[in-house]
């Protein structure tokens, strides 16, 4: 074993909330886009608790209404829910936002479904002509599933995005799935039969409930054209690579890095494995293929029969393993200069050394044991 065999990097690791570093870097110009993509209509309910006085925008302005008086479905509509309103006021809340068309009906199924006491206050993004499945769920759930943003951390797999896009209730994972599937969804960074691994750039997303799906999926995919628009992309092609091999470079050092600084050179530590045709030996490639990553690779799961078994098998893996945020993707195009072939974690802050030479590397190995880093 080359490399240690405890960083699956991304685990266990504290992801940034919307405001953390990569949400304040990228939520500005995700926000632009959608405010380009689409305008917001905002229905707002205010109940007020011992006179149920409602305040309500003027429908028609906001186009909810089309031709024939006939509502139009889809459009965005916040309504907020008091503590302690019966599920006859909620029906009459939600059909004065066109959300359902008659509160009478909102009630009796209700008690159809035998939900009149899980239905939850407080302020929802609905949309009008909501699904009425869809609609239960969200009021089951609460308001925290009409959360109009979602946040991507670096290092997430395709599967854990999807994961996330099917939270709350938004999205069914049919839909996600058909969505990952959607052959609309190319980039000029994508070569084709490959999938969108490493492709959703990890940040910060505004959505509408008319949102679908293949919308965030495109939202992510322009996000990463923006962010490699600003680097030398001219750099891969004198690292001998085309982008989407410095992408998988990339992935490999977002899962392989735990500091920023450390990135250049775990890139470099590649590049140098790769010029000398040694296996890369990256335990990640290896993670990257089971459902749930293991707490420690065995033997035996070193021997694995795949393409992305990094111990067997020589070159890049054949996809990335891991969507890079802008510091890696910047480390795989300007990697550090050095003659390093291996690393080891040997600070607490998950600082790693670099050698070029194996005993060496042997014994910060064990040292870094004895310490309980490695």
């Amino acid at each position: 074993m080359i490399l240690p065999d405890d960083d699956y990097r991304s685990l266990g690791r504290a992801e940034p909330g919307p405001g953390g570093r990569a949400s304040r870097r990228n939520a500005a110009r995700a926000k632009a886009r959608a405010r380009r993509r689409r305008w917001r209509a905002v229905v707002l309910v205010l109940v007020l608790l011992g006179g149920t006085a409602l305040a309500v925008a003027n429908l028609d302005k906001l186009g909810v209404t089309g031709i024939g008086g006939a509502v139009t479905p889809g459009i965005p509509a916040r309504v907020s829910i008091p503590p302690g309103a019966s599920t006859r006021q909620i029906g009459r809340i939600l059909a004065d936002a066109e959300v359902v068309e008659r509160a009478s009906k909102f009630e009796a199924d209700a008690v159809q479904r035998g939900v009149t006491d899980r239905l939850k206050p407080g302020d929802y993004l609905l949309e009008t002509r909501m699904d009425e499945t869809r609609l239960f769920q969200v009021l089951i759930e609460g308001p925290g599933a009409t959360a109009d943003r979602i946040t991507f951390p670096e290092g997430l797999t395709t599967r854990q995005v999807a994961e996330r896009m099917t939270k709350g209730g938004r999205w069914t994972a049919a839909e996600v799935k058909a969505a990952f599937a959607d052959p609309a969804l190319t980039s000029p960074y994508r070569p084709k039969g490959k999938p969108l691994e490493g492709l959703l750039f990890p940040a910060t997303y505004d959505l509408s409930p008319g949102d679908k799906p293949a919308d965030l999926l495109r939202a992510m995919l322009d996000e990463l054209a923006e962010v490699l628009a600003t680097e030398d992309l001219g750099a891969a092609k004198r690292l001998h690579m085309d982008i989407y091999q410095v992408l998988t470079v990339a992935s490999m050092v977002e899962r392989e890095a735990r500091t920023d600084a450390d990135r250049p050179k775990v890139a470099r530590v590649i590049y140098n494995r790769l010029a000398k045709g040694m296996p890369l030996q990256i335990d990640a490639t290896i993670q990257y293929t089971f459902a749930q990553p293991k707490p420690k690779l065995s033997a035996k799961d070193l021997r694995i029969n795949s393409p992305y078994n990094s111990y067997t098998r020589k070159g890049l893996p054949p996809t990335p393993i891991a969507s890079p945020g802008a510091p890696s993707v910047r480390a795989a195009l300007a990697p550090a200069s050095g003659p390093w072939l291996y690393y080891v974690v040997t600070a607490k802050d998950g600082s790693h050394s670099f050698t070029a030479d194996y005993q060496t590397f042997l014994k910060l190995k064990a040292k870094a044991q004895k310490a309980g880093l490695a």
